[in-house]
């Protein structure tokens, strides 16, 4: 097995089109890394970098102790698993598991026995004579990650490999694609755009965007702590409400004011940095599930008027689309929520949950 490390690495095309900047990063032995950002962000470009498929253009990239910028694919002990699944369409399932090891001149009995413990852990024996044009879309992921596993590879790389599944199967071979990280031990990098992936899977989760990294950390913390206003949009579903505001001080208390109606005291050690931002704009956020709507007898000094937009039922909750002086926000909601389209109602922030961020920096204000 093997750890990665990616120093100072750039892509850069020609015409002087840079995909990836200054990118830096650890990979522990054993750990399950997620790529994670929208489209053209650079993480596919990086993913095929470690894999060889692309030159890198600056910097130094380690497998284990071994500097590999000037190393072939082959040789670099990595299994790639790839969105289209890439099977040879003529072979049976088991000659495209076995092809790689037989290239390899690897003895016929280990070949068997590799293939066959192969598909015993991802539940495909009964599959092993079929072509890839007789299998299911789940069914072909399973038979790429065998072909990959067969190799004993110390790094496994996945390239968006549930995008081109429905919805049920995608959540299906996430808890499989989990299970067999557990099982190989091996470490995994897996790049995908879907933020609800990398939140289930990975230990860490590296977020992208124009080619730089924009934070590195486990999903709780980039959950709780993100560290600038992409990160805080990105990461969550439906995605972060975001306020503009004016921070005033008054003596020892602090007052964001969202318009002349309304405006939040606020007291606490978490605030104290605010008192830096005296007469500034800031961005406020709070996420849809830490609004609630408010019950009619409910006192709160955090309450705000609502103007109901659009309810979307989600089966156990419900999303309230509503407007409040002059900014649209969704609150997340128990689905037996009694709210109806174009009515008026009051919504309660929990203020302890609310992010802030520099309006003109875009970085958190902790």
């Amino acid at each position: 097995m093997a750890s990665i490390s990616l120093k100072n690495i750039y892509k850069i095309y020609q015409g002087d089109i840079t995909a990836v900047s200054d990118f830096n990063l650890e990979i522990d032995d054993k750990e399950f890394i997620i790529l994670v950002g929208p489209s053209g962000c650079g993480k596919s470009t990086t993913l095929r970098m470690i894999a060889g498929l692309e030159e890198i253009s600056k910097g130094k990239l380690y497998i284990g102790e071994n500097l590999v910028n000037d190393v072939a694919p082959k040789d670099r002990d990595i299994a790639m698993v790839f969105q289209n699944y890439a099977l040879y369409p003529h072979m049976t399932v088991y000659r495209n598991m076995a092809f790689g090891l037989e290239l390899r001149k690897v003895p016929k009995d280990e070949i068997r026995k590799r293939v066959t413990e192969a598909a015993k852990i991802l539940d495909i024996v009964h599959l092993l004579e079929r072509k890839p044009k007789a299998l299911s879309g789940g069914q072909r992921q399973r038979v790429a990650l065998g072909r990959a596993m067969v190799r004993n590879p110390q790094v496994f790389l996945l390239d968006e490999p549930l995008s081109n599944l429905d919805a049920k199967l995608r959540t299906a071979m996430r808890t499989e694609i989990i299970k067999l990280h557990k099982k190989l031990e091996t470490t995994f990098v897996y790049v995908t755009h879907d933020q609800i992936e990398a939140m289930t899977m990975g230990d860490r989760i590296v977020v992208m965007k124009d080619g730089f990294i924009q934070q590195v950390d486990t999903p709780q913390n980039l959950y709780n702590y993100p560290c600038n206003l992409f990160v805080a949009g990105f990461i969550g579903a439906p995605q972060m409400n975001f306020l503009d505001a004016i921070v005033k001080i008054e003596g020892e208390n602090i007052i964001i004011k969202f318009d002349e109606n309304y405006q939040f005291n606020l007291t606490g050690e978490k605030f104290e940095k605010l008192k830096a931002y005296d007469g500034k704009k800031i961005v406020a956020g709070i996420r849809p599930e830490d609004l609630k709507v408010a019950n009619a007898e409910e006192i709160s000094n955090y309450k705000i008027k609502a103007y109901v937009d659009i309810t979307e039922l989600m089966g156990s909750e419900i999303y309230i689309n509503f407007d409040s002086f002059g900014q649209k926000m969704i609150c997340k909601a128990p689905a037996d929520t009694n709210v109806k389209s174009e009515s008026e109602i009051e919504i309660v922030f929990d203020i302890k949950k609310m992010h802030f961020f520099d309006k003109e920096t875009e970085s958190a204000i902790h």
